[in-house]
């Protein structure tokens, strides 16, 4: 592994592009051992949003999985569409998520002194958001031992997924308890918490809501039902993320080059007018158009701009002839909503499925079809949002579009209507965190099999059994700096070297 260090000048000049959430007012703030945690945080958050909400480092997910497709104004790229990865593909995914993991680290060991426990419970969290992604995405990596540079260890061992998985729980059970044992004199978070603004209860459920989607990820493997059981009771009373109560990242984005939200700015430039082979390269996933057209779905001029015969339509990725541009939906305004839209780092749509799934397997109690009817409004009242392409006659979509979405009596849409809850539970997470977490809804479909009526590319020179890669490569990168340590890990296949909790 490439040696790790601090970046603490990058992110502060990442940082400070966004309004004044950086306010350096310190002595020497120049060197590393002396910038304040309260300075280095709000750059490291920061600088998670920036890799994911940018849709570059993840492009793989939407295409496969049929949110989007490629216009046919362009070549579909044919290591997607032909399953071939290689290492270098998504390197940077690896790469940005340990130097940003390493600045959570050194804000957690600067934040020994008990007035400082907020900030330290705050890294804690994050550590482990980024490091479950990266297991999700590669199975065994470089862990108890990655953030150990400093200390002469150049070359991590890997540790086993599993094992990370668990301790995961562990440290997100141990920020919790920081949390509730914070003393009523300690050190504000205020405005260095670009989240939430220091609500130390709300990060509470932020950490509890990553700990239950570890334990579900796992829910469908044999023999870790009582594991999981247990460690959900065990933090039952912090709760979970709710109906507004979303991590969403907001440093105070402006409307100026490199200072805007990422996901828009992949799109849109300061003047509004469109990036270059952006908007005209992705368009609609014809497997998403179909499901929100078959269904009435108000939803769908959201997502997708209509054509000009009124509909939304697209392209199934992969498929051996696409249509013309013009009979293609680009990407709508509940998406694109504004300069300034806040980043999803932990949506409340994305919580609210997951405890609806947790109670429908009988794993958490509580009402789980008021937690997945909840789920689908927040997702409706989200995309419905007035965007800033809107007629100033736009009227939002409210609870009473999604209240008449939900009385249809459409499977994987009614509750009462769908006789496999979990199926419709992951149908509707697929289509409702559409461009706000990829790598969720990647992940559910391979543990799940859901949804189950995916177009897969139809190339004839795809590699694999037909559907797409389970995982990742290592980086090249890593290759070239820890290669010892990654052939350790034995042949690595894009299709058979599963994550450990995928039961299928």
């Amino acid at each position: 592994m490439k040696k790790l260090i601090i970046i603490l000048t990058a992110l502060l000049v990442l940082g400070s592009s966004c309004k004044d959430f950086l306010n350096v007012n310190v002595t020497n703030p120049n060197s590393a051992s002396a910038v304040p945690v309260d300075l280095v945080l709000p750059a490291a958050l920061n600088s998670v949003a920036f890799f994911y909400d940018q849709p570059d480092y993840t492009s793989f997910a939407p295409l496969w999985f049929g949110w989007w497709s490629v216009s046919s104004g362009y070549s579909q790229p044919s290591n997607l569409k032909q399953y071939l990865l290689i290492n270098s593909n998504y390197q940077a995914f690896w790469q940005l998520s340990y130097e940003t993991a390493q600045n959570f680290d050194y804000i957690e060991t600067h934040s020994t002194d008990s007035k400082m426990k907020s900030f330290r419970a705050i890294a804690i969290i994050m550590k482990a958001y980024l490091f479950q992604n990266l297991v999700d995405l590669y199975g065994n990596v470089p862990y108890s031992q990655a953030l150990s540079a400093n200390s002469g260890i150049l070359k991590p061992v890997y540790d086993n997924q599993k094992d990370i998985y668990e301790n995961l729980v562990v440290r997100l059970d141990t920020a919790m308890n920081i949390i509730a044992g914070t003393s009523a004199d300690a050190t504000e978070v205020g405005s260095s918490d670009v989240i939430y603004n220091g609500d130390m209860g709300l990060w509470a459920k932020f950490a509890n809501t990553i700990k239950l989607r570890i334990l579900i990820n796992q829910s469908d493997m044999s023999g870790r039902n009582s594991y999981i059981t247990t460690n959900l009771a065990a933090t039952a009373s912090v709760g979970y993320i709710g109906a507004g109560e979303g991590a969403m990242l907001n440093p105070g984005y402006i409307q100026s080059a490199g200072k805007m939200n990422p996901f828009w700015e992949k799109f849109y430039k300061q003047d509004n007018s469109g990036q270059a082979d952006a908007l005209t390269y992705y368009v609609a996933g014809q497997d998403a158009c179909d499901f929100m057209n078959t269904n009435n779905d108000p939803r769908a001029s959201r997502f997708f701009v209509p054509t000009s015969g009124g509909a939304i339509a697209g392209n199934y990725f992969g498929a051996a002839v696409l249509s013309n541009p013009t009979l293609c939906s680009k990407l709508g305004p509940g998406l694109l909503q504004a300069y300034n839209q806040s980043a999803p780092i932990f949506t409340d749509v994305e919580s609210l499925f997951l405890q609806a799934e947790a109670v429908s397997r009988g794993l958490l109690t509580g009402d789980a079809q008021a937690l997945y009817e909840s789920a689908v409004t927040q997702s409706i009242l989200y995309e419905g949002t007035k965007s800033h392409w809107d007629a100033s006659s736009y009227t939002p979509l409210t609870s009473s579009a999604a209240a008449a979405y939900l009385a249809q009596g459409l499977t994987n849409v009614g509750w009462a209507a769908s006789s496999d809850k979990v199926k419709a539970i992951i149908t509707q997470k697929w289509i409702g965190l559409m461009g706000l977490a990829p790598l969720s809804m990647y992940t559910d479909y391979r543990r799940t099999g859901f949804p189950d009526f995916l177009h897969f590319t139809a190339d004839p020179l795809r590699k694999g059994p037909g559907t797409p890669p389970v995982r990742l490569l290592y980086p090249q990168t890593e290759i070239s700096t820890n290669n010892d340590n990654v052939v350790l890990q034995g042949t690595i296949d894009l299709f058979t070297s599963k994550i450990f909790w995928q039961n299928r």
